[in-house]
């Protein structure tokens, strides 16, 4: 009788842990009531100013493409989290899914099988930067530059686009760097993006370099295809884009950094 007594005590007992189990389960795989948090999606930045500055200074300026970023996740009801690190970097890991994605990217092809593209949230200007009567015939392309000493900041796609043109030229570490040997007879031209070099002599009340511009192109919030939920995050994202381009604060905040607006 003892040994019937302590069997249904334990098949007792079973029977409370095993409902006790499925409790626990069915409030962990619930689905998240519309009040919860947002999801946080952590996306690489590299430090670019205006557009992404690491350390802002006393104005407290983060960048035009944080805080639209910031908004943008505001509306869309995610946390969009940016994370400060090299560009190459940051590119493996969204690549292979270590991090949600890219803060932003231009569209490339061979891109395109590694992220989801948003909407456009800003414009990029490429060109060549270039010192006093340097180069006195008009600059069409990369090919008007050949025998001339070209600089260009290391890990941009830049210096693919040199070597591609095989185009003999000398990397740097960083913009500030790149402008300073173009100023000082180190390079006769820079190529490089605008906005940061526009960034860094913002305040000189003279300047003694020409920019000529190559080309200009959007550039987007990419989200690695390595994450799962990421597709399902790109309609509400530019649903939001499109809402904060027809408000105008989209346009506010790129015209604070003087950025040129996307239409």
């Amino acid at each position: 009788m003892s040994c019937i007594i302590r069997e249904r005590f334990f098949d007792r007992r079973a029977a409370m842990f095993g409902l006790l189990v499925a409790m626990l389960l069915s409030v962990i795989l619930a689905p998240q009531p519309a009040g919860a948090e947002p999801r946080s999606v952590i996306l690489a930045c590299n430090d670019f100013p205006p557009l992404k500055i690491e350390h802002p200074g006393a104005d407290g300026l983060r960048g035009a493409d944080v805080e639209a970023i910031a908004e943008i996740g505001r509306r869309a009801g995610l946390h969009l989290i940016p994370s400060f690190m090299p560009w190459k970097r940051g590119y493996a890991e969204a690549s292979n899914g270590t991090l949600d994605g890219l803060c932003s990217c231009s569209y490339r092809e061979d891109r395109a099988p590694i992220f989801h593209f948003s909407e456009a949230i800003g414009e990029t200007s490429i060109g060549v930067y270039s010192r006093p009567h340097g180069h006195p015939a008009p600059i069409a392309d990369l090919d008007d530059l050949r025998g001339h000493r070209i600089g260009v900041v290391k890990g941009y796609n830049l210096e693919a686009e040199l070597a591609d043109a095989t185009l003999p030229y000398e990397t740097v570490s960083s913009d500030r760097q790149a402008y300073d040997m173009l100023r000082n007879d180190r390079f006769d031209h820079l190529y490089s993006f605008k906005a940061p070099i526009e960034f860094l002599l913002r305040d000189e009340p003279q300047r003694d370099m020409t920019y000529t511009e190559l080309r200009s192109s959007p550039y987007y919030i990419c989200l690695s295809k390595a994450v799962p939920d990421t597709a399902e995050m790109m309609p509400r994202i530019n649903k939001a884009i499109a809402a904060m381009r027809k408000d105008g604060s989209f346009a506010a905040i790129q015209r604070r950094y003087g950025q040129a607006t996307i239409n």
